[in-house]
């Protein structure tokens, strides 16, 4: 299928990683889209990423990001925007790192750890949206894919004091999707949410022993966790052209957990 972005402007948060945001690059990229791979840290990675879709004949762009700087959001958009003249697809996948295994209960965790969870995980994908939509909206075109956990929707087990507040900014992020479909899909800018269920990857297999793999696969209607790669595609249609009228809406790609 042609998913009609051959040189649309692509910035995909969290996407130098080795899970869904590098898959879904490497999908964008794949149809014709610019990319702007972001990273924290690991810059290495990112421009790794950047060479290995050049040389498949597409064009991508290393950029810094880090949601805990609000100033280094807004210079990743605008360095993106300087570069190819636009940005326009989001898609928010960057996240805070997962919470250390606790016992404690949620009635004794500092606030400041979940103020910092709601500011890492919710202020700053509101603000990058912010920061693009304009851009989005004045050309009357735009996508924005907002990336949630189903784990977020359904609770977690054993850090779960901690894992509340990343549950309230994931669960956010549909009423922000249809609020801002509200406001901007007349405009032709149309947000949704992804949400994925297991996903598995080399990491979570060597943490899991064949009986618990087992078990948890049994849960799912398909029998089996998502690949990275079908999640990134499920992504990049509703990042295109090709999605042509879904706008607010939350779709889980989970084999039916």
């Amino acid at each position: 299928m042609d998913l009609g972005i051959k040189n649309r402007v692509a910035l995909v948060t969290g996407g130098s990683g080795t899970g869904v945001g590098s898959h879904t690059c490497r999908a964008l990229a794949a149809d014709g889209a610019r990319v702007a791979v972001t990273y924290r840290t690991n810059e290495a990675a990112a421009k790794e990423l950047v060479d290995e879709i050049e040389r498949d004949g597409g064009q991508a762009l290393a950029v810094a990001y880090d949601l805990a700087d609000a100033a280094g959001m807004d210079r990743c958009v605008d360095t993106v925007a300087d570069t190819w003249g636009a940005v326009d697809i989001l898609v928010a996948n960057a996240m805070s790192g997962p919470a250390p295994m606790s016992e404690t209960p949620f009635g004794e965790v500092p606030r400041a750890v979940i103020q910092r969870r709601i500011r890492t995980d919710l202020e700053a994908t509101l603000f990058t949206v912010q920061r693009v939509i304009p851009l989005m909206a004045a050309q009357n075109w735009g996508r924005i894919v907002l990336i949630s956990s189903l784990g977020c929707e359904r609770g977690w087990a054993g850090d779960a004091p901690f894992e509340i507040a990343a549950g309230a900014s994931k669960s956010a992020l549909l009423g922000v999707a249809r609020s801002l479909g509200v406001e901007f899909g007349r405009r032709g800018v149309l947000t949704n949410v992804v949400t994925p269920g297991g996903i598995m990857t080399e990491q979570l297999e060597a943490l899991l022993t064949p009986e618990r793999l087992s078990i948890l696969q049994a849960r799912i209607c398909s029998g089996r966790f998502s690949t990275p790669d079908e999640v990134a595609r499920t992504i990049a249609f509703l990042a295109s052209a090709a999605n042509g009228n879904i706008c607010g809406e939350n779709i889980h790609v989970d084999g039916g957990s």
